[in-house]
């Protein structure tokens, strides 16, 4: 009874919760999480020495107990779930050795690494309905009582090392307190105080035997068993089925510092280096335009090239500070009498917590007739590339180059990469194709929503009905392009030899003039083979 006690006291200093507002103070800043708190990585490269693992052995890893609950999520992953995991795995090997360095320093297992895969794979763009946003999933009140920067312009709950960091510090909070890492995680997914309840009205610190008499949500009595089974497949996947994934490369990085605004778009064409992949470096910041925390601004750059970016960040400084969208998918609606956030997102066919997200607004937050803020860009796609150069002249410089398609092309089709905002509806009408033909290529029932990330299939150039009944398209015999996917050591020369093409053919199909600035993660279309 006593530990209960202890336990009891000790839970109501804690409050909030990664997914869920409990309606204490979770949406104030800790005084003990001032800003500067969460330590950054100046630099990472794969080549550095590790830190020293884990003293304490109870802290050094997670049990693995397998049991009818855990079985049920491999089946799941393996079957119906398993395009999800393919995605999640590819993507898992660009942030683990980083994430499991941060998760280490912390004196954590780094085994908590696979939370984050069940919680966002990997997507720093992942937004659940109830707000939760980026690797972790934190609600706004709970990322910044962790000390993490969100506003109009940044959120750190997108950035792989504050994210980390900061669920670093909550977990050390839980497993304090609990003294079990499946405690720990059930709070993690339902909140600190449900468990508490649990735990204190049936004597027992057991997450298995609370499972069993249902006394959590159904949610959370799947979310260990998840964790585990990701867990297990993660660690092996060749055992499990998992053995032709094509991973990413990890991250690394070095940084420099400056005391300025940056447009990022301007000072990535300065270096040469395609924009999203500088972004995907840099992540936390919302647009392209990276704003000063306190009197520095941090950057993050590819490795060996910090003195250049210094010279491209100088010539990329801006002098008004003004939010810019990265890809031009967004336009600035003007609130009006009787507008709520609701009637907004219903109009732009988009959601609340989307909105909430892309402008910063707090929760309770009233909308004010005459307020500016930032909605999906409806406009007919024809009419886009104008109106991007309209907007572009009124703001901050910023490229002219276009941003990457989010599409991949494998043997069995072509896939389209949901990003914020998209809709069935406005994907459809990019691939001329209906919602109803997406719906039966992608088997997605009527009421489904889609998810930041998810993976759906679209019609090749001509195949859709749409295309068919509207367009006379040319057939061609030609082999459908393939892109390779640049790995540590390859060059111009060496993705040449291998697909036995011209080197002279790769750089004119991708439009490149300069054959160092190739960087590792970078997706190369192949020309034609010259030998079919």
């Amino acid at each position: 009874m006593r530990r209960l006690l202890t336990l009891s006291l000790v839970l109501a200093f804690l409050a909030g919760c990664a997914h869920k507002d409990l309606g204490t103070n979770a949406g104030k800043n800790s005084a003990s999480n001032s800003e500067g708190d969460l330590k950054d990585i100046g630099s990472f490269r794969l080549s550095d020495p590790e830190g020293p693992k884990v003293v304490d052995q109870e802290l050094e890893s997670i049990p693995t107990e397998v049991n009818p609950l855990v079985e049920k999520w491999i089946a799941y992953f393996q079957g119906r779930g398993r395009p999800h995991m393919e995605r999640y795995l590819a993507r898992s090997t660009r942030y683990e050795k980083l994430m499991k360095k941060v998760l280490r320093d912390n004196g954590l297992p780094e085994d908590l690494f696979y939370i984050a895969l069940i919680e966002s794979g990997f997507s720093s763009r992942a937004t659940s309905h109830a707000s939760a946003v980026g690797y972790w999933q934190f609600i706004r009140g709970t990322g910044k009582r962790y000390g993490l920067d969100i506003n109009a312009f940044v959120d750190e709950r997108r950035d792989p090392v504050f994210a980390t960091q900061a669920a670093a510090e909550y977990f050390k909070g839980l497993y304090s307190v609990f003294g079990s890492w499946y405690l720990a995680m059930a709070s993690y997914n339902v909140g600190e105080n449900r468990v508490k309840r649990e735990v204190m009205n049936h004597y027992t610190r057991d997450f298995w035997e609370l499972a069993r008499k249902k006394r959590l949500p159904a949610e959370t009595i799947n979310y260990v068993p998840k964790f585990i089974a990701a867990k297990m497949i993660g660690k092996d996947p060749a055992k499990y089925g998992f053995d032709d994934i094509d991973y990413l490369p990890p991250i690394e990085f070095d940084h420099i510092t400056v005391n300025q605004p940056v447009n990022l778009r301007l000072m990535a064409e300065k270096l040469n280096l395609n924009y999203e992949d500088f972004k995907a470096l840099n992540p936390k910041f919302k647009g392209e335009v990276a704003i000063l925390k306190g009197s520095d601004l941090v950057l993050r750059v590819p490795p060996a090239t910090a003195n250049d970016a210094k010279v491209a960040a100088t010539e990329s400084f801006v002098r008004s500070v003004q939010f810019i969208a990265d890809s031009g998918d967004t336009q600035t609606y003007r609130i009006r009498r009787g507008d709520t956030l609701s009637t907004v997102a219903r109009r732009y066919r988009t959601t609340v917590a989307y909105l909430r997200d892309l402008n910063d607004i707090p929760r309770r937050k009233p909308l004010r007739v005459g307020m500016r803020i930032q909605v999906p860009d409806r406009t007919p796609l024809k009419d886009r590339s104008s109106n991007r150069s309209m907007v572009a002249k009124k703001s901050a410089p910023t490229s002219t180059q276009n941003s990457v398609e989010t599409v991949t092309v494998s043997r069995d089709g072509r896939y389209y990469i949901v990003q914020s905002g998209d809709s069935l509806f406005t994907i459809a009408r990019k691939y001329s194709t209906s919602v109803s033909e997406l719906q039966r290529m992608n088997n997605i029932k009527r009421g489904r929503v889609l998810k930041v990330g998810m993976k759906l299939k679209v019609p090749t150039p001509g195949s859709s009905s749409i295309a068919k009944a509207s367009v006379d398209v040319a057939k061609s015999n030609k082999p459908k392009a393939k892109v390779h996917v640049v790995r540590r050591g390859e060059n111009l020369s060496v993705i040449a030899a291998k697909y036995n093409v011209a080197v002279s053919d790769i750089k004119q199909k991708n439009n490149i003039r300069n054959p160092a600035s190739i960087m590792v993660g970078a997706r190369i279309v192949i020309p034609n083979e010259v030998n079919q």
